[in-house]
């Protein structure tokens, strides 16, 4: 029997069934559906979210019912068998010039049913904004991304699941759906 992981996925959308197709585009591993093994992170993101979403509707003087949720999943290592599957286990040149291609791209740039590795999350945006604007050198040189990822703190980044196929979200279990905020 494989190994099994709990992984959690914090929105403000509340769903009964994955759709890989909604993810929103120019995230670290493309459009697609994130997780994370870190219950804190994805209740954060979360949060985050809520927050952010009430003020875009503030400055409509709107006033929405606006809940975070966190979903709780189980992914069993036998259902992978069939996929196809990138793992960077921590920051590095290879990791970050992934990001930066998916970044720039609405589409993912890859063909990996599920990828995992640290989460390139808004606290680096910043960063990430200088890389872009040529701040660390030419964004094509490894120096530049030596540099982007040393500024980004990479020991401080959360693992991240990201989900770009239907058939790979299928592997999931869902376990729980709680409002948290």
């Amino acid at each position: 029997m494989g190994s099994k992981i709990r992984l959690y996925h914090g929105s403000i959308h509340s769903f009964d069934a994955i759709d890989v197709t909604k993810g929103k585009p120019f995230k670290d591993f493309g459009a697609g559906f994130y997780l994370s093994p870190s219950k804190k992170h994805s209740s954060n993101l979360a949060i985050r979210n809520k927050h952010i979403e009430i003020m875009r509707y503030d400055r409509k003087k709107k006033k929405p019912k606006i809940s975070a949720w966190l979903y709780t999943y189980e992914l069993n290592s036998d259902q992978l068998s069939h996929l196809t599957i990138k793992d960077y286990p921590h920051a590095n040149t290879e990791w970050m010039k992934f990001v930066v291609k998916n970044r720039n791209n609405s589409r993912p740039q890859h063909r990996f049913d599920i990828v995992r590795g640290p989460t390139a999350n808004d606290n680096t945006r910043v960063s990430l904004q200088a890389f872009f604007a040529g701040a660390y050198g030419d964004i094509n040189s490894d120096n530049a991304v030596e540099t982007l990822i040393a500024m980004m703190e990479p020991q401080k980044l959360p693992i991240q699941y990201f989900f770009g196929s239907q058939r790979a979200a299928n592997a999931l279990i869902f376990l729980d759906k709680v409002i948290i905020e």
